[in-house]
């Protein structure tokens, strides 16, 4: 694939999950009382997995080729040592937001909850994980499968290639605020750091879905003292 082919498809893919996101949210204001935040999570993903499956068939590749193999005995290892090392990484973050600007953090946490209370909706913890698990499955084919494998192709540098891909990645939680795209971003790069030299998206998909499970889980716990929420919210 040529240099500027990978260009044209990382812009292509910054317009599809924009005009997907807009056409769910439409949507979903169809239907009287509009549809269940995890309804419109589910086709947001499924239109965007589609278009980037004719776009790999274009190419003559499939997800296989940008890291989807199959699974590995060592995989569920590998992503326990990448969420807990997400969930390090993550309260870094948050302490030096909290030390340094207590007042958005503490804006940061409401917003999160109330995020976290819309997905939730009142569903069973087994439908809520299997929603994140969704989700998780989606992302990672998005961000570290196709965009970084675009992105690989479009910069002469792995590590531009890491850090570009993770901040297009932290721009996509634009609605958590500033703090949520820093969380969300420095989660990226060690995502894609693991995920490239494993080789395997398999890790980053099921870290990344329990980290999501875990989370919603937490902020929507009325008994969880903050110290956790703070934890565990991304």
């Amino acid at each position: 694939m040529s240099r500027r082919r990978a260009w044209l498809e990382i812009l292509l893919l910054l317009l599809i999950v924009a005009v997907s996101g807009l056409a769910v949210g439409m949507l979903g204001e169809l239907f009287a009382g509009g549809l269940p935040a995890p309804v419109l999570l589910i086709l947001q993903g499924v239109a965007i997995i589609l278009v980037l499956t004719l776009l790999l068939a274009r190419a003559g590749q499939g997800w296989r080729d940008v890291g989807l193999h199959p699974m590995q005995r060592g995989d569920v290892g590998r992503a326990l040592v990448l969420l807990m090392t997400c969930m390090g990484a993550n309260l870094l973050v948050l302490l030096i937001v909290v030390l340094t600007a207590p007042g958005p953090a503490r804006e940061h946490m409401n917003r999160l909850q109330d995020i976290a209370a819309i997905v939730a909706d009142g569903l069973p913890f087994a439908a809520i994980a299997s929603t994140m698990l969704f989700v998780g499955v989606c992302e990672e084919l998005t961000a570290r499968g196709f965009l970084l494998a675009r992105c690989l192709t479009a910069f002469d540098s792995v590590w531009a290639s890491v850090l570009v891909s993770s901040a297009l990645f932290g721009l996509g939680h634009i609605y958590q605020g500033w703090i949520g795209v820093a969380q969300t971003t420095v989660i990226g790069v060690i995502f894609a750091i693991f995920t490239l030299r494993w080789a395997t998206l398999w890790p980053a998909i099921m870290a990344h879905a329990a980290l999501n499970t875990l989370s919603v889980a937490a902020l929507t716990s009325v008994d969880s003292p903050k110290s956790v929420l703070v934890f565990l919210s991304h």
